[in-house]
């Protein structure tokens, strides 16, 4: 299961998820990591590819692991928002699989794309240590046409 190993200050804020995103269960990592977008009225919603400010994880401040509810999003409540982090055990269980030396992509509905990004994708960050941790560097340079 992923989790903050360095957040350094400057690269991370607090932002509420936005009703629509309620019970939205992670959608990569561990099914424990989401990538959004803040929209007009400061909320997030569900980032696409070429349109992404960071990756959320669903279970910041839960302790149950065992609710139902445990990787899904609840709409109207604060999350730490990462631009820039390293997460440790991002590999472990992961979709995609990931492995060291990957390089991470936004994907559509707050998804990740490792192999082939479209044109216009949003860097998410490096995977290091046999996939097991990842430096989040989210607005890092958009792919280029043809590849990255």
């Amino acid at each position: 299961m992923a989790h903050l190993d360095k957040g350094p200050d400057g690269g991370k804020f607090r932002a509420v998820a936005a009703a629509g995103v309620d019970a939205t269960a992670g959608k990569w990592g561990d099914g424990d990591l989401v990538n959004v977008k803040i929209d007009a009225s400061g909320t997030f919603g569900l980032a696409s590819a070429t349109d992404c400010d960071g990756v959320v994880l669903t279970t910041e401040g839960r302790t149950d692991t065992t609710a139902a509810s445990y990787k899904k999003l609840i709409g109207g409540r604060k999350y730490t928002v990462f631009t820039f982090a390293e997460l440790a055990e991002v590999g472990t269980g992961a979709s995609p699989a990931l492995s060291a030396g990957d390089k991470v992509y936004a994907a559509a509905s707050g998804d990740v794309e490792v192999d082939a990004p479209v044109e216009g994708a949003i860097f998410i960050g490096y995977v290091m240590d046999s996939g097991d941790r990842m430096v989040i560097n989210v607005n890092g340079k958009p792919v280029a046409a043809g590849g990255s």
